[in-house]
């Protein structure tokens, strides 16, 4: 014959967990959770902030990475007759930015649309 035992789980103890008073925790504890939690949650609002304009600048076609290029020395271009601004932007226009962005600069740096031969337009190269 087979003898089957059926335990009540509801009747079990386990071991019981020792009531162990709980001290203080030192203040040095409190302001180090503290100094470490707003530390993460500045490099989260920091790296969000940082990842937001780079998105944004993509969208309207002015990312942030030029920053290298405009160290560099500025460049003198002799508008040539039938030179537009946007053709001039066509030539000087950074890799992966809209050219709008750069016909733009072109209008400030010359004063409007209207181009003379013989005109020199001095251009940063970061644009």
């Amino acid at each position: 014959m087979n003898t089957a035992v059926i335990y009540n789980s509801y009747d079990m103890t386990g071991p019981k967990l020792q009531n162990i008073a709980s001290r203080p925790v030192p203040q040095k504890v409190y302001r180090r959770r503290r100094l470490v939690f707003l530390s993460i949650v500045g490099l989260i609002v920091f790296l969000s902030v940082l990842m937001a304009n780079e998105i944004i600048g993509r969208i309207h076609g002015v990312p942030g990475g030029a920053v290298v290029e405009a160290a560099g020395q500025p460049v003198v271009y002799v508008v040539q007759p039938g030179d537009t601004l946007w053709e001039i932007a066509d030539k000087f226009n950074p890799e992966g930015t809209d050219i709008r962005h750069t016909v733009d600069e072109l209008a400030d740096i010359t004063g409007g649309a209207q181009l003379q031969p013989g005109q020199r337009i001095v251009l940063n190269r970061g644009l």
